[in-house]
């Protein structure tokens, strides 16, 4: 099993972020600890082009003038097993299109709520005086 996290998306579950390269590299980090943690492969795709920081795990950009949607779907519709893949995503569209591949779906808040249970504290630029939003 393989999960595919629209990382912009996700990043849109916490109150006050921004969506800058620096939140998409923590981002990057939770995401490959995760995956570790549950023995999974996390494939997290975020708009626009590389930023230039470091990222971690599996992280891709999808370049200019194409959306993370498109590069997910792209991706889906090549892996050979799409029941074993399970996209994270609170757009409407893209998981509509996933599920009809076949592919399960999961809301990004939902998804959010799993991967911080047992975090620490979120660094104080992701959530105003570093509080966390349950």
């Amino acid at each position: 099993m393989s999960i595919l996290v629209d990382g912009d998306n996700l990043l849109g579950t916490w109150r006050h972020k921004e969506r800058s390269h620096q939140n998409k590299s923590w981002l990057s980090v939770e995401l490959a600890r995760y995956g570790h943690s549950i023995g999974r492969r996390v494939v997290v795709y975020f708009d626009g082009p590389h930023g230039g920081q470091d990222y971690a795990g599996d992280s891709r950009f999808s370049g200019h003038g194409r959306s993370a949607d498109a590069a997910i779907f792209e991706q889906l519709k090549a892996e050979p097993e799409l029941a074993s893949w399970t996209v994270v995503t609170s757009d409407r569209s893209l998981a509509d299109r996933a599920r009809h591949l076949g592919a399960t779906t999961e809301r990004s808040d939902q998804f959010r709520k799993r991967l911080t249970a047992n975090e620490a504290e979120l660094p104080a630029e992701m959530e105003g005086g570093g509080q966390r939003e349950r």
